[in-house]
């Protein structure tokens, strides 16, 4: 009688652990991502990327499950932001806040996805200030120094000169990707996003603080990182002073991966209708 018990009591226990494994997270029934499996995983053996060396901000990489890290960062602590319902979101933003002097400093994560299968394209990680009359510099030199002693130092006036060609001065930026072109050292999405960043014949690269090499281009002022030639880039971002109001921008880190992001992209869409033509 005794082991017939203690072994209906095992048949409960594995039962209720069973249910509880069974149990959805609410983000699985959140409009925008309920179509998504966060089981679902981007194999990276075709692009040239081991785990080692791939960029992440907040524990995010591009090419994640977007459902799976959402709710990563929801068990970190970040609040969810409005997500567009039906098959067109392609955006979900947490907000971690903290008490900074007499205002309120919001970081911002924002995950870009591919609205099709659900992987990260983009990640960006934005610092505001609640009050927009306070300076963001001092914001801005602690996340600098955060990101150099997370990810080392970004590119240095040296190595851009090396990778130019050029031996002094200001390097314009058009020539500057020329030469990583014939270098053999840019992938085709990544000269796309150097010919977006290129929005006037004066976007060019200058000597930074503490010789890193600093990208001008319109308002927006660059320190970039990048592993495996070129292939993944990750760039801090700021207002520059004089352009316009640095405290409303803020400022902001972008991950971009572009072997990862070329294979979501050749994944397309699952459930494309098919082509009748009459």
């Amino acid at each position: 009688m005794v082991k017939r018990f203690t072994l209906i009591s095992c048949l409960v226990t594995v039962l209720a652990s069973s249910l509880v494994w069974a149990q959805s997270h609410p983000f699985e029934a959140l409009r925008g991502l309920e179509r998504f499996n966060k089981s679902s995983s981007l194999s990276l053996d075709n692009t040239s990327q081991t785990a080692d060396t791939l960029l992440s901000i907040k524990g995010v990489q591009i090419g994640d499950n977007v459902l799976q890290q959402a709710i990563n960062l929801g068990e970190q602590g970040g609040q969810l932001g409005r997500i567009r319902g039906g098959r067109r979101s392609a955006k979900i933003k947490f907000s971690f806040y903290q008490p900074y002097e007499n205002t309120q400093l919001e970081q911002k994560v924002e995950l870009y996805f591919d609205k099709h299968n659900g992987f990260i394209q983009q990640v960006t990680v934005t610092y505001f200030l609640q009050d927009a009359y306070m300076s963001i510099t001092p914001i801005r030199e602690q996340t600098l120094s955060a990101a150099v002693e997370k990810f080392g130092s970004p590119m240095t006036m040296q190595q851009a000169y090396d990778l130019s060609g050029q031996k002094e001065g200001e390097i314009k930026l058009e020539p500057f990707v020329k030469g990583l072109q014939s270098q053999n050292l840019l992938h085709p999405l990544g000269l796309e996003y150097f010919q977006k960043r290129n929005i006037s014949r004066s976007t060019k690269w200058v000597k930074g603080e503490q010789g890193y090499a600093l990208m001008h281009s319109g308002f927006d002022r660059c320190y970039l990182w990048q592993t495996n030639t070129f292939s993944q880039v990750l760039t801090f971002c700021f207002f520059d002073q004089t352009g316009a109001n640095p405290n409303t921008r803020g400022v902001e880190l972008d991950l971009y991966n572009f072997p990862v992001n070329q294979q979501i992209k050749e994944l397309g869409n699952p459930h494309s209708k098919p082509n009748i033509s009459l």
